[in-house]
């Protein structure tokens, strides 16, 4: 085995050891449950205000859009991505799809929802794929295929959307969100776990 030179990794290593079993512990399980529940609340309550509604109901209702995305196969289909206020650590979203400029579903979801687990995964996944391009990513084996491909509205850069949620987890439905530069090129690597939405199955079709 090679010694380890890059602190990085050694640290990826030592919070790769921590996480094992961190989920199971009784309080950080009640704690997600809690967060589940107050998401679920949360969306219900703005369901009725936004599905079957033009896409700008949401505008009103989130405050300014972080990005929207494209779909690249269906260009009548967007997901536009607002920020969650009072999230102190910017780490929640809420996700509307969107649909010839009408709104069907609304999703609330957060980056490394699992916590350290999530960002070691993200961390590492992101170390392989850096600088790759769309179609290298999408043959490594432990992603699969991307179930969507969307462009950047504003940016006009390449956004692939994996599911994995075969992964284990007690979230749900999740996703690796893979972001490539102006070059075409993979520069960074997201997990994304839904909390609740109005949709069974997120970002599907």
């Amino acid at each position: 085995m090679r010694p380890i030179h890059d602190l990085g990794m050694a640290l990826l290593l030592f919070l790769t050891a921590l996480s094992f079993g961190c989920r199971a512990h009784p309080a950080t399980l009640a704690i997600m449950l809690i967060g589940d529940l107050v998401d679920d609340a949360d969306v219900a309550k703005r369901q009725s205000n936004l599905i079957g509604k033009k896409a700008a109901a949401a505008d009103s209702i989130f405050g300014s859009r972080l990005e929207t995305l494209v779909d690249t196969k269906r260009s009548t289909r967007e997901i536009v991505i607002f920020p969650v206020k009072g999230d102190l650590l910017a780490q929640s979203r809420y996700i509307v799809e969107v649909s010839d400029n009408r709104i069907t579903a609304v999703t609330k979801a957060k980056h490394n929802i699992d916590g350290v687990e999530d960002m070691v995964k993200a961390k590492l996944f992101e170390l392989e794929l850096a600088g790759k391009t769309p179609d290298e990513c999408a043959q490594k084996k432990d992603l699969g295929p991307p179930i969507f491909t969307f462009r950047g509205q504003e940016s006009g850069n390449l956004v692939q959307v994996y599911d994995v949620r075969n992964w284990t987890n007690t979230r749900g439905a999740r996703y690796c969100v893979v972001r490539f530069d102006d070059g075409n090129r993979c520069d960074q690597v997201k997990l994304l776990g839904v909390g609740a939405s109005t949709k069974k199955d997120p970002l599907r079709g």
